[in-house]
């Protein structure tokens, strides 16, 4: 009978085998043409995604799709273009809705200005959908340094979150996206006084409210704009020496389609800002005084002892004010 029974069980795992054998060939054997048609369905909306040679590997755990020669061009949100030597995306057997993808090697983006480029030593990202088609993202990447226009920043790393819903928002009161974005070390080209050459990190976590439709860039922020969307900025942080700051509220686009918002901010040791703006040339010496002694009278003890700053920050007319006090002009923003 314990005879029986063990050939019983073996036959049982045999089939077992044979099925799982047979299902994992038949996928890998089918993935190719599928992110093939994928690629081609993104043709349409205005992405150009190509590689020189694809191979599926990773059986008997899993599905690894290795792509070299990787590049990806588009014209959204700016004209970009984007490549990597090798790209990795591996997926369990059981789970085709998520993916793990790393280029291990140099990661480079374009922008639309000639030499205008970022580019990772490392990029890590996983993506997910789920079954009602919303798509929830998580990037890491590692050394960030740019060329041309950004020849001079260099960021250690970056952590970002994106989730976008599996249906475009009706209306400005529905979430376009949602995003959250973590950078830390960021080397600028020269020390601005008082603050220093290096922010140790900015912090964001934002809502975009409604569809940004497609089309050229421009005409498309300015039907965004005009359906109501803005930008929710649930918390922003930024710690810059001893420059420590944090706020909230709303952005959006005015009707030359700069930057315009009102925003809530707690800051420790405003001082550092006024003399930065006043370093920066964007606010006089004699302002900068006045403006210390009014935002000075607004200070109050924090939950930690440490005096806080409480006040409203306003964009405006490409101006940026804190509290009353002006303390720079921002440069115009052109879109494409």
């Amino acid at each position: 009978m314990r005879r029986i029974i063990a050939a019983g069980v073996a036959l049982l795992l045999a089939a077992v085998a044979a099925s799982y054998t047979g299902y994992w060939f038949y996928i890998a054997q089918r993935l190719p043409d599928t992110i093939a048609g994928w690629a081609q369905a993104r043709a349409a909306e205005g992405y150009d995604l190509r590689w020189d040679s694809l191979v599926v590997g990773g059986f008997p755990t899993s599905f690894r799709v290795t792509a070299t020669g990787v590049a990806l061009g588009g014209a959204r949100p700016l004209p970009f273009k984007a490549s990597t030597a090798v790209l990795v995306a591996e997926a369990r057997p059981w789970n085709l809705r998520r993916w793990h993808a790393t280029a291990p090697q140099v990661a480079r983006a374009e922008g639309p200005t000639e030499g205008d480029a970022i580019s990772a030593a490392t990029l890590d990202a996983t993506v997910a959908i789920d079954r009602d088609k919303t798509v929830s993202m998580a990037i890491t990447a590692q050394q960030i340094a740019g060329s041309g226009a950004a020849s001079l920043i260099s960021i250690a790393s970056a952590d970002a979150q994106v989730v976008l819903p599996g249906r475009l928002p009706a209306d400005h009161r529905q979430d376009g996206a949602r995003v959250a974005l973590q950078l830390t070390s960021i080397g600028l080209p020269k020390a601005v006084p008082s603050l220093g050459a290096t922010v140790d990190r900015v912090t964001l976590s934002a809502v975009l409210k409604g569809a940004i439709p497609t089309g050229k860039l421009r005409d498309a922020l300015a039907a965004w704009r005009d359906d109501g969307g803005t930008v929710e900025l649930a918390q922003g942080t930024l710690n810059w020496g001893k420059l420590a700051a944090s706020a909230n509220g709303t952005l959006a686009l005015d009707g030359t389609l700069q930057p315009m918002g009102a925003l809530t901010a707690t800051i420790e040791h405003h001082d550092a800002v006024i003399d930065a703006a006043v370093a920066g040339g964007t606010m006089r010496a004699q302002d900068a005084n006045l403006a210390k002694i009014l935002l000075g009278l607004m200070v109050k003890p924090g939950a930690d002892g440490n005096k806080q700053l409480n006040l409203p920050v306003t964009l405006q007319n490409r101006r940026l004010y804190l509290g009353p006090a002006q303390i720079a002009v921002l440069p115009v923003v052109t879109w494409q």
